[in-house]
């Protein structure tokens, strides 16, 4: 269990009490959630144990869930494919997400793991920025968002921005990307530095042209007017003015075109992310095979910076969630030795078992930074499995079956309908 881990254990056992529940009472497995779900309007709050919530969104994420779902409409569709022995189920599964976590992860326990990230950012002698981060690249996009932040703070295009990752030899001294931080904490220290630099570079060039940092901004690569976008100077010929003849600038005048800033997290523990997802799956009740329709997602990871890739990243999650919950299991034989240790054995989803995948967004940002930014990386898989698994047993009511184990193989579909 290598992606959200613990999260789809938890939000299975979670997700699937709650729906036995439902059945116990007669009552819809999204009315119980909408009557128990705690109010949005609630926090920030605590839970029994003490853990400090900042801002959760169930019900606005079950709402718009409801409304990309048509839940109604496929409610309506289920009973009459029942009656012609047609058996689909929709699964319904909330979850939250541990993101942003602070020193009270890991550095308590004194695990030398840096809960804080840092960036520097300095302009060239070229106009263009480079950027050194001590957040990690494993194809979640960290260079990408770094540029866009950086760029758009600084209003350089992404092209004239150039970003190094993950060696602290070379960069800022950081934990780098796990646990759903790159962006809350690593994008929070590029914004602050990004700004930093912004004002540095806005106060040499009022002193060259003879204006106030206020009357300037930056667009385009280029120092303007702020107020009527009248070009001043391009940003390649200020970093030549600074780096090649400093002589040339008014006295008292010191320019210092990098800026480095660290950013951790100090008034929660985590920020949370929080969703919902939706399972709509077919079950062969002679074979036991499952087929995914659909499975629709909504998620508020606080402040969206690039919106592709936090959603390829939750679509990504969800794939590896439904891994686990049909297809993916260690076997060992009768001596304890593992028998599938190969991908040619161990089961793993392939994109033509895969649904369509919709993603939805509710955006409640952190305040405990300026970006907003909560992680996203892991909250397709933390809800995934739960939503599959509440289908399948959806799908199973006619006949009072009730499956608590996963993968939900053939073999133990068939096992739960008395068919083996």
């Amino acid at each position: 269990q290598y992606r959200a881990v613990g999260h789809p254990i938890a939000c299975s056992v979670t997700e699937g009490l709650v729906d036995l529940a439902a059945a116990k009472i007669g009552m819809d497995p999204v009315e119980i959630r909408r009557r128990n779900l705690i109010a949005d309007d609630a926090y920030p709050c605590a839970s029994p144990s003490g853990m400090k919530f900042e801002q959760l969104s169930h019900h606005a994420s079950l709402v718009k869930l409801l409304q990309m779902m048509d839940y109604d409409a496929l409610r309506a569709e289920q009973a009459a494919l029942r009656a012609r022995n047609v058996h689909r189920g929709i699964g319904i599964a909330s979850f939250i997400e541990v993101t942003n976590p602070s020193a009270a992860f890991y550095g308590v326990g004194g695990a030398k793991i840096s809960s804080q990230d840092g960036v520097a950012v300095r302009l060239d002698a070229q106009g263009s920025v480079i950027c050194q981060t001590s957040i990690t690249e494993q194809g979640q996009g960290s260079e990408s968002l770094t540029a866009q932040i950086v760029g758009s703070v600084l209003g350089v295009s992404m092209d004239r921005v150039r970003v190094t990752l993950g060696d602290t030899d070379n960069t800022p001294y950081g934990g780098g990307t796990w646990a759903s931080r790159g962006a809350g904490i690593g994008g929070e220290a590029a914004l602050q530095a990004a700004k930093a630099l912004r004002q540095n570079i806005l106060d040499v060039a009022a002193a060259i042209l003879q204006s106030t940092p206020t009357e300037l901004d930056i667009v385009n690569n280029s120092i303007i007017n702020a107020g009527d976008g009248a070009p001043r100077m391009e940003l390649n010929e200020l970093a030549r003015i600074v780096y090649f003849r400093p002589d040339t600038l008014p006295p008292g005048v010191q320019p210092e075109f990098m800026a480095t800033r660290h950013f951790v997290p100090r008034q929660y523990p985590f920020a949370f992310t929080n969703g919902i997802q939706a399972s709509w799956l077919e079950v062969d009740t002679e074979t036991g095979f499952v087929t995914l329709l659909k499975h629709w997602v909504v998620e508020d990871c606080g402040t969206i910076i690039n919106p592709q890739l936090v959603n390829e990243q939750i679509r990504g999650g969800v794939v590896q969630g439904l891994g686990a919950a049909l297809f993916e299991k260690c076997v060992y034989d009768e001596r304890g030795q593992l028998t599938n240790a190969n991908m040619a054995d161990y089961l793993v989803p392939m994109s033509g078992e895969m649904p369509d995948i919709d993603i939805g967004h509710v955006v409640s940002p952190t305040r405990e930074s300026e970006l907003g930014a909560k992680g996203a990386g892991e909250a397709g898989t933390a809800g995934a499995a739960a939503a599959v698994a509440n289908a399948v047993n959806d799908a199973l009511r006619p006949f009072g079956a009730i499956i608590t184990e996963i993968p939900l193989t053939p073999q133990v579909i068939l096992t739960a309908l008395g068919r083996i």
